[in-house]
C-alpha cells in the first residue's frame, strides 16, 4: 500500500488490476468487502463473464470509447468506500469495476483482468497501450 500511496502523492501513472485495485483504494483510506455472489464473479475458465457500464466523463471512457464492454471476472471482493477516487464503471450487480482519480494523469484500478484478454480484445489491449504511452510521457 505504501507504493500505491506514493504513486498517488507523486502523480506517477498507476494501473491496478484486481487486487491492485483493492490496494489502491485501501492506500487512500478506502475499504473493501466480500461480495454476496462470488459464484458469479469468480469464474477463471471463461473469457467473458459480464458487462460493465462506463461513465462517459471518465478517463477510462477516453481509453475504451464505449459505454459498455464485456469483461472477465475472478474476484470475491469489491469496494465499500473510496475517498479520493471515483467509480467510473460498474457491473450489472452495481459493484465498482473501474475506479480512477480525476486529478492525476493516470491512476486507474480495474477489477477485471485485461492481461488475460489483450490478445483477443482490442479494448483490453488499449488499456495497456494508453498506460504505456502515459508512462513514456511522464
Amino acid at each position: 500500500m505504501i507504493v500505491a500511496k506514493y504513486c498517488y502523492d507523486h502523480d506517477i501513472p498507476t494501473l491496478g488490476i484486481c487486487c491492485g485495485q483493492n490496494v489502491m483504494v485501501r492506500a487512500l483510506g478506502g475499504t473493501t468487502y466480500e461480495i454476496s455472489n462470488p459464484e458469479k464473479h469468480y469464474q477463471v475458465t471463461k473469457n467473458y463473464v459480464h458487462k460493465i457500464y462506463i461513465n462517459k466523463s471518465s478517463k477510462f471512457y477516453d481509453i475504451i470509447k464505449q459505454t459498455e464492454i464485456n469483461v472477465n471476472s475472478r474476484h470475491k471482493k469489491t469496494i465499500d468506500s473510496l475517498p479520493l477516487l471515483e467509480t467510473t464503471a460498474i457491473c450489472e450487480d452495481g459493484y465498482a469495476e473501474v475506479v480512477e482519480s480525476k486529478e492525476k494523469k493516470f491512476y486507474i484500478g480495474v477489477r477485471f483482468h485485461p492481461e488475460s484478454l489483450y490478445k483477443i480484445d482490442e479494448n483490453m489491449n488499449n488499456i495497456f497501450k494508453y498506460f504505456i504511452d502515459i508512462c513514456c510521457k511522464n
